[in-house]
């Protein structure tokens, strides 16, 4: 009888240290973008007025502990080649030339769903806790993540844009969408 308890234990330990060892493995496992992206931003005004823009680069590093969401802000496009212009200057892009989110990995699903986590965006220079939706749809070993927030661009020391007498509101709403893998 004594044998079989010990050999019950070092089942049941064997299986705990199993079950620890590839919580492990999952923990360390770091997600890697693949395929296309899209990040942009939406501002509306007076009467109706709304303006839209638009990028594909978008960048995700994951470190184990942090996911890094990275947007170059260069290439926005809104539509209008002139108001490309002026949105790049006025996010003064050659000074502050990416717009960048980071989460701590424990704040997110990896099993699929949606949820709210808290991160640190960074934008023109300045750090701001944000609080941010999220859907992430796992198929596969790819997740296909979808992300929105509100933010208002005062706050990161934007000054509301107008263009000849017209401006937008300064809370902007801002999204991700992106696949990646658990690598």
């Amino acid at each position: 009888m004594e044998r079989n308890n010990r050999s019950r234990y070092s089942f049941v330990g064997g299986a705990a240290a199993l079950a620890l060892l590839t919580f492990s493995l999952v923990a360390a496992a770091k997600l890697s973008k693949t395929g296309s992206s899209e990040a942009g931003f939406k501002a509306s005004g007076p009467a109706g007025l709304s303006i839209d823009g638009k990028t594909s680069d978008l960048t995700v590093a994951d470190d184990g502990t942090t996911v890094t969401i990275t947007v170059p802000l260069g290439n926005i496009k809104t539509g209008i080649e002139l108001r490309d212009k002026h949105t790049k200057d006025h996010l003064e892009v050659a000074t502050y030339p990416n717009a960048e989110l980071k989460v701590a990995r424990s704040a997110l699903n990896f099993g699929g769903g949606s949820g709210d986590a808290k991160g640190k965006m960074k934008l023109h220079g300045q750090t701001r806790d944000v609080t941010f939706h999220y859907v992430a749809t796992k198929s596969g070993d790819t997740f296909d993540v979808k992300g929105t927030t509100r933010v208002n661009i005062n706050e990161y020391g934007i000054k509301t844009p107008s263009y000849m007498g017209v401006g937008v509101k300064p809370d902007v709403n801002i999204f991700a969408n992106f696949k990646a893998k658990d690598n």
